[in-house]
């Protein structure tokens, strides 16, 4: 298997180079190849340490259980709650297929189908990937908002809880789909949007939790505040039927803004704590 993805950047989608990825059984590899245009472009900048601006591709190699890709490209990989959601709505599909009588293709799932499963609209930082058509990536079907108001935080914390508890329907993770894939650690949660449509964390109360992990959140982002360190708006959300509440993190300053960052296991190239975040 062999493909090529674009890597574009920002909401004007410049092309910043070419992601190349090859599976033979098992063994999968990878590499990134700046686009002649960013080379060239006053206001270029490498993407990570690791990836110079340089011609011609330049490959990566998976160490243990480590990422197949560029820190760059792999900090915008799922993890943790990501790929748990990804992996019970791959095996309900082909299980589903299967009762319909329809050829399933057996395949596991690779590392570029967690990359790729992530929604182009709550995709962490400022990277895009498009296909070999040019079409960014979307998780969910044509027409389907992919990121939901605060208003459905009810509906997306009892699909959470369905998953927590082994529970889900194929239409809890239809639901899940593109809105709760895309952030990393092992905690039930979700991207929402704001009264203002500005792109948020919502953090829901984990059914093995013996404390208030939320309200510990909450107070952890105002003491940080407090503090002046730069960090995001956080408030509580209280749903009914419901003793813990859920904790909204607001990520943007401006809606529909995307802003690059660089995560501090990419900027170090250190992989080893990657899908261990409990939060």
């Amino acid at each position: 298997m062999r493909r090529t993805i674009g890597i574009q950047i920002g909401d004007e989608a410049r092309g910043v180079g070419l992601l190349h990825y090859n599976q033979q059984g098992s063994r999968e590899s990878a590499g990134f190849e700046y686009d002649a245009g960013w080379l060239a472009a006053p206001d270029r900048f490498a993407l990570e340490p690791a990836l110079p601006l340089v011609d011609g591709p330049q490959f990566h190699r998976k160490v243990g259980t480590g990422s197949v890709f560029h820190a760059a490209i792999a900090d915008t990989e799922p993890d943790g709650w990501g790929k748990r959601v990804i992996q019970r709505d791959h095996a309900k599909r082909r299980q589903d297929a299967r009762r319909r009588g329809e050829e399933v293709d057996a395949r596991a799932l690779n590392g570029l189908d967690y990359l790729l499963a992530v929604d182009d609209v709550s995709r962490v930082g400022a990277l895009r990937l498009v296909d070999e058509q040019g079409v960014a990536q979307r998780a969910t079907e044509d027409g389907r908002r992919t990121t939901p108001p605060l208003i459905e935080l009810g509906h997306l914390l009892a699909a959470s809880r369905a998953v927590e508890t082994n529970t889900e329907t194929a239409a809890d993770l239809a639901y899940l789909r593109g809105r709760g894939t895309s952030l990393g650690g092992l905690r039930p949660k979700c991207t929402v949007l704001d009264d203002e449509g500005r792109l948020s964390i919502g953090k829901f109360p984990s059914v093995a939790d013996e404390r208030s992990v939320t309200r510990g959140e909450v107070l952890a982002m105002r003491l940080a505040r407090r503090a002046g360190i730069d960090a995001a708006d956080a408030r509580l959300t209280h749903r009914r039927n419901l003793d813990d509440p859920t904790t909204v993190f607001d990520t943007m300053e401006t809606p529909g803004a995307r802003l690059r960052i660089g995560l501090a296991h990419g900027l170090i190239r250190d992989f080893s704590s990657r899908g261990e975040a409990q939060n």
